[in-house]
């Protein structure tokens, strides 16, 4: 069994850096804490030393990447096959036997995949083939398996973590507490790999990373804040790149346990009243872009159910008598319609929206309230002080999974139904969902869970993103990964 210290300080001692023609220098906020495959699995796919079972593509799909195929025999169990002549950095072949070692090793160790696939059983069917059953039916293992924070894949017959227990076209050469140090993998199994190899530093504070840019001190610089991007729009020099997917979405969250959100009139004028083009092309700009509903329209079965419309938002609140005040502020039985929007200081974006928010809504009569919090999920577990709380919460997440986002925030009593959703007709679809691994079957399913949620107006996406970098011109062509595969082998 592979035992691993909760911080690797380092992996490795660098001796000559690889050539600087061929190396790409990154600057990131994240900080890769150690090479811990179960705690820190998540860094291996982003920064191309490691790989997943399956992969999230920049077109909407999830395909096979280490598997060649993945079969579903019932709801409860799938056929995983490994694709022939895949070999970790350090030159051992993933076999079936080191993926059921893998498998056991998260469905003990590993939180998501413990709430995902609990109480699996896995059995090696033959060397390149293992059978997963769950107790319960799981119709979206295609996208837990693409998902980076589950099924990292590593050597489990290695005695501590290393740069080479991963499959990845690149290797660790050294890790600190400020810095990762890639080299290609010379037993990479998937062909060339265009790099010799990467540094990525670790920086947090954000202006420093777009001046690392500007300086040529580093080639791109990831999750640079919005207000920056502008100075980068006139062309030399370095230049905004964005991700091709809008998986970022924010969300408005709906306190459904307290009034005045209890009220369907009030959350669907909330809904109305906002202007999702303003919101996107002239308080945001690049790189946000309108939202039309749930999701985001590179998956065929999203449904437009979100649009602007404040005069039938009025005609909502009249009839559900919240007559204007002297001040313009709705009233009802003596109370205002006052709200209270949380914003936290990580996502800053969400304390522009939230003031934009504040004027969109004024003449629909809303007294619209800001607080901003250190941590939005905290807070919102607690029914009192906030009404409307945004949060970045992909829709998608970063694998184009409808389900586990459903599960997660909306169904009854879940962990993230910030809310306080409780609806049968949505609970029961959602277990649907999980039972049918079919795609075709599940968008009727899909189309008719977009249509209870925009009726009722459980959430409401205020905004799309797509992930931006500024990039140097030695690296112009650059385009962010739209799921976080920051750097591969084709880099």
């Amino acid at each position: 069994m592979l035992v691993v210290p909760l911080v690797l300080a380092a992996c490795g001692t660098p001796d000559a850096p690889p050539r600087e023609d061929a190396v790409v220098r990154v600057v990131t906020p994240y900080t890769v804490r150690s090479l811990d495959p179960i705690a820190q699995g998540l860094w291996s796919p982003e920064w191309g030393y490691g790989e997943l079972l399956m992969r999230a593509t920049e077109d909407g799909r999830v395909e096979p990447w280490l598997l060649e195929s993945l079969e579903p025999e019932s709801p409860t169990s799938w056929l995983l096959r490994l694709r022939p002549g895949v070999r970790f950095a350090n030159g051992n072949p993933l076999t079936a036997e080191a993926l059921a070692a893998v498998l056991h090793r998260h469905l003990a160790e590993n939180a998501l995949v413990r709430d995902a696939l609990g109480g699996g059983e896995v059995r090696v069917v033959d060397e390149r083939t293992v059978q997963l059953t769950t107790p319960r039916p799981v119709g979206n293992l295609p996208h837990l398996l693409a998902d980076e924070q589950g099924v990292s894949v590593f050597d489990p017959t290695a005695s501590e973590p290393a740069g080479d227990i991963y499959t990845g076209p690149f290797r660790v050469r050294s890790l600190t507490a400020d810095e990762l140090v890639l080299e290609r993998n010379p037993e990479y199994w998937g062909g060339e790999v265009r790099l010799d190899g990467a540094r990525v530093r670790f920086v947090p504070d954000p202006q420093a990373r777009v001046l690392a840019v500007r300086s040529g001190e580093a080639d791109i610089a990831l999750y640079p804040p919005t207000e920056a991007l502008a100075r980068f729009a006139d062309g030399g020099g370095p230049s905004v790149a964005v991700a091709a997917q809008p998986l970022q979405h924010l969300r408005a969250i709906p306190n459904l346990r307290k009034a005045p959100m209890d009220d369907l009139a009030v959350r669907r004028a909330f809904a109305l009243g906002v202007d999702y083009r303003g919101l996107a092309e002239d308080v945001l700009g690049v790189p946000y872009r309108t939202p039309t509903g749930l999701f985001p329209d590179v998956v065929d079965y999203a449904l437009p159910t979100q649009r602007t419309d404040p005069a039938e938002a009025a005609r909502l609140l009249d009839a559900a008598g919240w007559a204007p005040g002297p001040d313009g502020v709705r009233e009802r039985d003596g109370v205002r319609l006052a709200i209270t929007v949380l914003t936290y200081g990580s996502q800053p974006d969400t304390r522009t929206v939230a003031v934009a928010l504040q004027s969109q809504l004024r003449p629909l009569g809303f007294d619209v309230a800001i607080a901003s919090v250190d941590d939005n999920y905290a807070a919102m577990r607690d029914p009192a002080g906030w009404d409307v709380g945004l949060s970045f919460d992909g829709t998608l997440g970063y694998t184009y999974d409808p389900i586990g986002p459903l599960r997660s925030f909306l169904t009854t009593g879940a962990q993230r139904n910030f809310g306080g959703v409780a609806d049968p007709e949505l609970d029961t679809l959602v277990a649907q969902l999980e039972a049918s691994p079919d795609e075709a079957a599940r968008r009727p399913l899909l189309e008719r869970a977009q249509q209870i949620i925009a009726a009722n107006a459980y959430v409401v996406i205020v905004a799309q993103r797509a992930s931006p970098a500024i990039v140097g011109e030695t690296f112009a062509g650059y385009r962010p990964s739209s799921v976080l595969h920051h750097l591969g082998a084709r880099t």
